[in-house]
């Protein structure tokens, strides 16, 4: 070989690994370029109900996301209600960072949710809500999910950063809460008795922070459970890329994340005024503890357009006879997709990665099923978890997955038993399970969710959908 050749050949592998080195590094940003150039879509005019309740797992996310249907609900003399989860008592960071220390405990993380607490006070005040028109239920910041998922019942209470299984704050709704699902629900229902809401702004299902996805799903579980009549209304917060840019940014739009983007979510866009960015701004401004340590994130809320989320709930499909699970395109029977490449540790786990989640009724089967981006493998453990409402009460149903073998991990007083004659079907990078129809004879509506561990790191989950059921 000459050594122009050599030299010409070097320099086309140097080509290509630029070309894939740019690819795999500079593509994310080149989505978020062409984000950043669409405008705003042609939006239909945005109406609110005479009693909007909006839910925040933390101080700050009632601004973040609600702060637009906030000031148009008080600009049209409506009434505003807000109900915090936590008092934010256990963002580390912020304690350390706020009271000068390396090693905080209880006494700090009380600190901080009480100085937490009056920062939205603050906030909502500037927007003109009143202190007696905001709640705060003090459960444990960074445990709403395990509230949630394991400690349901009143036996098993769970023990906060803040060093207690029981509210610490006499300002709570409930002073001495037990830190449980079940008061977290008892507590809810009763502010929405109480209230009355005709329209709730809360979580979307597919926040990634698990006290947000936690908080969506409690109030999912109320308004199914109780057969509210309301008006859906879902704010994000956080994904690991939104918004963007992370900075002040207030003339550009705010867009969903690309990989929601091509999900069911119908997404609304509310155009907000100069005044009413400016006034967001300095609500933002008045949660000190957090734009100390992360105030640019924060400030990128601030945009020319507040988004919401809605969500059409998907029947579950009734079929006679087998049901034909080949189709090679695409999952039978999908209920709901979740996001492409969206794990906790990105694409390494193709395998782990939840592609879709599927579900068929027939005359004797319950089927349900996931899809996912590689091979089952038995090395994951695949979760999909199911609560069933019925007239009597709601049940709960964990399955778990592995190594093509099926059982039910009972977490609450209301967990059922794995079914007898439940199978498990593995064809590549499709699961199904198939339990007994009368296991879920009477059943109204089902609540879902599937997620995914390596040992005992969760790789990744969906949303919790609420799937009805035809009568």
């Amino acid at each position: 070989m000459t050594r122009s050749r050599h030299r010409y050949l070097w320099f086309a592998v140097g080509v290509v690994l630029v070309t894939i080195f740019a690819y795999t590094f500079f593509r994310p940003f080149a989505a978020d370029l062409l984000r950043l150039a669409k405008k705003i879509p042609p939006q239909p005019p945005f109406a609110i109900g005479d009693r909007t309740l909006i839910v925040a797992p933390h101080p700050d996310d009632e601004t973040l996301g609600g702060a637009g249907v906030i000031q148009r609900a008080l600009a049209a003399g409506k009434r505003v209600k807000v109900v915090i989860m936590t008092n934010g008592d256990g963002f580390r960071r912020a304690a350390e960072e706020n009271f000068m220390t390396i090693e905080p405990g209880p006494d700090d993380f009380r600190r901080l949710g009480q100085a937490r607490r009056l920062e939205s006070l603050n906030a909502l005040k500037h927007f003109g809500v009143p202190e007696a028109n905001v709640v705060f239920l003090g459960y444990p910041d960074g445990g709403v999910n395990s509230l949630w998922e394991s400690d349901w019942d009143y036996d098993h209470l769970h023990k906060g950063l803040n060093g207690s299984v029981r509210s610490p704050y006499d300002f709570s709704y409930e002073k001495n809460a037990p830190y449980c699902g079940e008061n977290v629900l008892k507590n809810l229902s009763e502010i929405f008795r109480e209230f009355q809401p005709t329209d709730v702004v809360y979580p979307d299902p597919n926040d990634q922070h698990h006290d947000h996805w936690a908080t969506s799903a409690f109030v999912k579980y109320l308004l199914t459970e109780q057969n509210y009549q309301v008006r859906e209304w879902t704010y994000l917060v956080h994904r690991g890329d939104f918004p963007v840019p992370w900075r002040y940014e207030p003339s550009l739009p705010l867009h969903p994340p690309h990989v929601l983007a091509g999900l069911d979510t119908h997404w609304i866009y509310i155009p907000v005024t100069e005044q009413e960015e400016t006034k967001k701004k300095a609500a933002i401004d008045k949660y000190a503890t957090q734009t100390k340590v992360m105030g640019p994130y924060l400030h990128a809320f601030v945009r020319a357009n507040e988004l919401l989320g809605t969500y059409k709930d998907p029947v579950l499909p009734t079929v006679s006879g087998t049901p034909d699970f080949s189709d090679p395109n695409r999952l039978p029977y999908t209920l709901f997709f979740d996001a492409y490449a969206d794990t906790f540790r990105r694409q390494v786990e193709r395998q782990a990665d939840i592609m879709a989640v599927g579900g068929v009724l027939t005359n004797e089967k319950f089927h349900i099923g996931l899809e996912t981006g590689g091979p089952i493998s038995p090395q994951v453990m695949y979760n999909v978890r199911i609560r069933i409402f019925q007239p009597t009460g709601v049940k709960r149903l964990d399955l778990t997955v592995q190594n093509s073998k099926v059982s039910a991990r009972k977490y609450a007083g209301n967990s059922l038993d794995l079914p007898s004659g439940t199978i498990v079907q593995v064809q590549g990078n499709r699961l199904w399970i198939s339990l007994p129809r009368d296991s879920i004879d009477g059943t109204t509506s089902l609540l879902v969710a599937a997620d995914t561990f390596i040992e005992v790191e969760r790789i990744d989950k969906t949303a919790w959908r609420l799937i009805k059921l035809t009568k």
